[in-house]
């Protein structure tokens, strides 16, 4: 009796093969992402003068950065991507929004800070921000890396302030990484406030 290859059995090689393929599958596919934000600290420390009402306009950032995984660097030339570790927003957005709530924070009480996307047309100046380095190194401090300025309507802008500010986390964790990237950012918020009135 001869069979097509349509009634063929499949040989006990080929199907262990499809079911090692299948497992493979279901194992990468099960894994969950873990979701991670920036958030704005509450330090209590205002600065003192009139309330003020400003944006920040612009927040740019490398385009290694933009992307939905959290990068460390390897090494001096190497970057690492946390496929299953990932921002809940656009970096650039995040840290602009995270940003402003700290700004609020450390801006004379009554003070109102918004973003490009909740402006009130009552802003004074704006803040723009061009981020050249926000990540970990490879023994995990985190370095934030960059210029800002301020725009004054109707006054000119101000000459760019280089900031560099180094976190170091509690721990090698991705939680304490997260969090140290908040104090950089909280960090350049104070520096940012003693400026801006």
């Amino acid at each position: 009796m001869t069979f097509t290859m349509k009634n063929r059995l499949v040989s006990p090689l080929g199907l262990a093969l499809c079911v090692l393929a299948t497992l493979c599958f279901t194992g990468c596919a099960s894994q969950n992402a873990k979701i991670y934000t920036l958030i704005a600290l509450d330090t209590g420390a205002h600065v003192a003068g009139p309330h003020v009402s400003v944006s920040v306009a612009t927040v740019g950032i490398p385009k290694y950065l933009d992307r939905p995984q959290i990068v460390r660097r390897s090494s001096a030339v190497e970057l690492g991507v946390a496929e299953f570790e990932r921002w809940g927003e656009p970096l650039g957005d995040m840290v602009q929004r995270v940003l402003a709530e700290d700004l609020t924070r450390r801006l004379p009480p009554g003070s109102v800070v918004t973003t490009s996307r909740t402006l009130t047309g009552d802003e004074t100046s704006s803040i723009e921000l061009d981020l050249s380095r926000f990540d970990a190194e490879a023994d995990g401090t985190i370095v934030l890396d960059g210029q800002w300025r301020i725009r004054r309507n109707g006054r000119g802008v101000s000459s760019p302030q280089s900031v560099q500010i180094m976190r170091r986390p509690a721990d090698a964790t991705t939680p304490a990484t997260v969090k140290a990237m908040s104090d950089a950012i909280a960090d350049l918020a104070a520096q940012i406030a003693v400026k801006i009135r």
